[in-house]
Parts: C-alpha cells; sequence; structure tokens
C-alpha cells in the first residue's frame, strides 16, 4: 500500500500544482476585466478607479469622495466600510484620507479667486445662491488672518439661479466685493447685468473642472489648514482656524446642500 501511494504522489503534485496554477490564472483573468465587469452590471457608476481591496477577492471602486466595494464573482456591489480586526481601525476612512490628501495637492489654486492673505489657508468650493455657503462666507469673510481660495460651485438643480451670480461675480471688476455682496444677500431681487467675455465663460469650467475632479457633489466643501470639512459646521471652523496648521488632511463631515 505504502509503495503504491508514494508511486502515485508524483501524480499528485502534478494535478494539485496545475489546479493551483489554474486558480491563478483565473484571479488574474479577473484582475484584468473587474473594471469591464462593473461597468457592464452598474453602467452609471463610471468609476474613477478600480482595485484590489485589503480584502482578498474585493475589489476597491473609487468614484468621487466615495468608496464602495465590488465582488466580481457574484456581481455584488458593497457599500460599508473595512475595519481592521487588529487595531479596530476602518481601513476605508484611512483611503479615503488617502485619496483626498492627493485631490489636495493636485488643486489649481491658480484657478480660483484668491482672497486676503493671512497666514490660514481655506479652500472654498461654494454656490452662491446656497444658504450654507453664504453663512460659511459671510464668517470668513470677517477674518483678516486668512487666505482664501474661493472655486465657485453653482449647483443649478438646487439653485436655478446661482450660476448667473456666479458670473456675476466674475464678471465684477472688482470681484472680492461682488462675491461679499452676493454672498451677503444683496443682489438676490436684481436684474443682474453679466458680461460677454469668453474668459469669464473659461473661469467658470475651470471653477466646474476643479470641483468635479475634488469630488464635490455637495457645498460648501471647504479645506482648512489642510482638514476636509463638509458643511457649514462654524464651531468646527471657528476650532481648526485656531488651531496651527494641520500636519495632514483630516476630514470632518457636516450635513450640506
Amino acid at each position: 500500500m505504502l509503495n503504491q501511494m508514494l508511486k502515485k504522489t508524483p501524480v499528485l503534485l502534478c494535478v494539485l500544482l496545475s489546479m493551483l496554477l489554474c486558480v491563478a490564472s483565473v484571479q488574474a483573468v479577473w484582475a484584468g476585466s473587474v473594471e469591464d465587469k462593473v461597468n457592464e452590471i452598474f453602467p452609471d457608476i463610471k468609476p474613477d478607479s478600480v482595485k484590489e481591496s485589503p480584502v482578498k477577492g474585493l475589489y476597491e471602486i473609487v468614484k468621487g469622495n466615495e468608496i464602495v466595494y465590488f465582488d466580481p464573482i457574484t456581481g455584488y456591489l458593497i457599500f460599508g466600510e473595512i475595519v481592521s480586526p487588529k487595531d479596530k481601525k476602518s481601513l476605508t476612512a484611512d483611503r479615503k484620507r488617502e485619496l483626498r490628501e492627493v485631490k489636495l495637492k493636485n488643486m489649481p489654486l491658480d484657478k480660483a479667486l484668491k482672497i486676503g492673505d493671512g497666514k490660514k489657508t481655506v479652500v472654498e468650493f461654494t454656490d452662491p445662491d446656497c444658504p450654507f455657503c453664504r453663512k460659511a462666507g459671510v464668517y470668513l469673510a470677517s477674518r483678516s488672518d486668512v487666505t482664501r481660495y474661493v472655486f465657485l460651485f453653482p449647483i443649478p438643480q438646487l439653485h436655478p439661479k446661482a450660476a448667473e451670480k456666479a458670473k456675476f461675480i466674475l464678471c465684477a471688476a472688482d470681484k472680492k466685493k461682488a462675491l461679499e455682496d452676493v454672498m451677503a444677500g444683496l443682489h438676490d431681487n436684481d436684474n443682474l447685468t453679466l458680461c460677454n467675455d469668453p474668459k469669464v465663460d473659461e473661469m467658470l469650467k475651470d471653477h466646474k473642472a476643479a470641483g468635479d475632479s475634488a469630488g464635490v457633489t455637495g457645498t460648501p466643501l471647504l479645506v482648512i489648514n489642510g482638514t476636509f470639512v463638509d458643511g457649514a459646521n462654524m464651531p468646527l471652523i471657528e476650532k481648526l482656524l485656531s488651531d496651527e496648521p494641520a500636519s495632514a488632511p483630516k476630514t470632518a463631515e457636516e450635513p450640506k446642500k
């Protein structure tokens, strides 16, 4: 019996090796076609990127600021966070922070409206008719210790006249005053006279592209000394502006509109 088993051992090893190679080949095929599979099953997602997740067999799908997971075998899309069993840290939150750090470094600040020359930096994505944006904007305009980089990001589905006001601001000779007046509601009942300047239209496109690239889906979105703040969370905004600049971007969320 023992001799027979020994004689069969090379054959068994060959079979086992063949199976392992087949599994590896299947995994390689999946890795190369996962994005195609996502696009086939969920054509409306149009992911920014697809890559392997920390969990074997699941793939990370990035769209804007959101991360979901995809199982290419079942075709299921999974919403939620991956939490490390060792330190109970959210690997999903860490990954979102990493992605936002990259976006922060790539923000075209030279395209924004630069207001002020304070030591503390605030990047704003704002809708001129958004009440929460106005609340944050009026507060920031009252501070002399900040440098603001303002991207106008009107959301016409919520505020039909916001794009007109954004263009009015960019048409103005004194853009700082025009921005502050609009955010204070001084032009809400006016029939605004707009310029016919292709450069202004190009600026609006640049602002929209910057917001899309940063994954803006709602306003205001602020970046204060490297920390992302979603929404007009005034206590947090005041705290961040009272602190020393952060060494690495973090994320704080608040309802926005």
